[in-house]
């Protein structure tokens, strides 16, 4: 590889689109350690109504994600990106000041929008500036902020909770936002509007949104629904019909929302399929390494987020050599080993856990494989997914990876609550967490064999 000097503003630009990021991911696992708050505040309310603070959230944000990608590439980057941080600063306002469950709802939901705008842009930005010898470099490190945020999540909510309440663990979103939105508008130039004469394909996005809302829909309720109930069946039916309905209208619009120049690129469509299979465990596992300790060794919130937070940075140091990594040697030579260590993570604490608390010979030395794997993986194949993919796409190309991420991540946290249900005691929930650790490990050495098929060259500059 050439030795490539990368300018100092290229390296604010990846601090700007990080610290986006790093909003997007901390608030989507900060929720996780709100939910006893909630029940508190909120008298009456149900574990089904709360699931929704989650599901609003999650839906929303699949469901535009390729849209917003392609919004991106036609309308700016940067002003798509700086609106959708209005947007999730404004709601996170709405989150912290909610009077009722109905309204934290419908404000988490209005975060899912924003996020959705927020993620593609902001990859998009990343990569158009910088150098495309170092491209793996810049998206491996981007997507370490939301990896990180999404470890450190966890902390950081249990702290501002034990200190104050949860309104406030949502607050941390403004200087977050605000800083964010102050730098990017320093250091990114906006893209040029598409001019093109063919008017956007709004019906072709409509019809996509909804086939993947319903389907992320009857992944994450499938478990309270019954797996073969009228609703979960209903769901997927009606959103394999409205894919089916989006793949007919996109071959035959002329300026579709997946066009075919992107779509044939093999390195973009093997990439994505690998980081759909690989998150079906990494998000599985990011649940399942804060509820083992809380159900099986009966740790306390506040003690759970610190026994995790070294995961954080075991993610963002993984992430932090892999990207150059990746750009020497190729991706499939650093995600590859990323995925096999993962595996070899969930391995460990299979064979080393007990049902007595052994945090140090048990715990931490599975935590820190697998999260340095999570690292070396999640960026360097999204990095791939782009790797060939022309300027004009990057922004799409961006957000179909990420709704693939979203995917598998949904689909892996229905396997591991299936897998693990609600344990009754401490022991049930040690046996039940090593089955669902088993699914983790499979799922990445699946992956580990996907890897090896993605192949990538220099990017095509169009």
């Amino acid at each position: 590889m050439p030795n490539v000097t990368i300018p100092r503003k290229a390296w604010l630009a990846l601090v700007a689109a990080g610290l986006a990021m790093f909003l997007v991911g901390v608030d989507g696992s900060i929720v996780n350690v709100a939910f006893p708050s909630f029940r508190r505040d909120f008298d009456g309310v149900t574990n089904a109504q709360l699931s929704w603070v989650l599901n609003a959230y999650v839906l929303v944000y699949a469901a535009l994600l390729v849209v917003s990608g392609r919004l991106a590439d036609r309308a700016g980057r940067l002003r798509v990106m700086s609106f959708g941080l209005a947007v999730f600063v404004l709601a996170s306002i709405g989150v912290a000041a909610a009077p009722v469950p109905f309204f934290l709802i419908a404000m988490r939901a209005l975060q899912g929008i924003g996020a959705a705008l927020i993620t593609p842009a902001s990859m998009g930005l990343v990569i158009a500036s910088w150098p495309s010898e170092r491209r793996a470099t810049a998206v491996t490190l981007w997507g370490a902020c939301f990896a990180s945020a999404n470890a450190f999540g966890p902390a950081i909510g249990a702290g501002i909770i034990e200190l104050a309440n949860w309104r406030w663990a949502f607050l941390i979103n403004l200087p977050i936002g605000v800083g964010a939105f102050v730098l990017s508008k320093q250091v990114f130039n906006e893209t040029p509007k598409d001019e093109s004469a063919a008017k956007p394909d709004i019906t072709g996005g409509a019809l996509l949104s909804c086939a993947t809302a319903l389907v992320v829909l009857a992944i994450v309720q499938g478990r309270k629904w019954g797996w073969l109930s009228a609703g979960t069946v209903l769901s997927v039916a009606a959103g394999i019909m409205l894919f089916v309905s989006f793949a007919y209208r996109n071959k035959r619009h002329p300026e579709p929302i997946l066009p075919k120049a992107l779509v044939q690129i093999q390195s973009f469509r093997r990439a994505s399929v690998a980081l759909f299979v690989f998150t079906l465990g990494m998000y599985a596992l990011m649940l399942s390494l804060v509820l083992f300790l809380t159900d099986a060794w009966d740790y306390s919130i506040g003690v759970t987020g610190l026994s995790t937070a070294v995961g954080a940075l075991a993610v963002t140091v993984g992430a932090t050599f892999a990207g150059p990594l990746a750009d020497r040697y190729g991706h499939r030579s650093v995600a590859g080993p990323g995925t096999f260590i993962c595996a070899f993570g969930m391995f460990w604490w299979i064979t080393m856990l007990s049902e007595q608390a052994n945090y140090w010979s048990g715990y931490l030395p599975g935590l820190l494989l697998s999260a340095t794997g999570m690292g070396m993986t999640l960026g360097v194949l999204a990095a791939a997914g782009v790797s060939q993919v022309s300027p004009e796409y990057f922004s799409l190309a961006g957000g179909v990876t990420q709704t693939a991420r979203q995917f598998g991540g949904a689909l892996g946290l229905a396997v591991m609550f299936a897998i693990t249900g609600e344990p009754s005691n401490p022991g049930e929930a040690y046996d039940l967490y090593k089955w669902a650790f088993g699914f983790i490990m499979i799922s990445s050495l699946v992956a580990c064999v996907l890897v090896s098929r993605v192949k990538t060259s220099k990017p095509k500059i169009g």
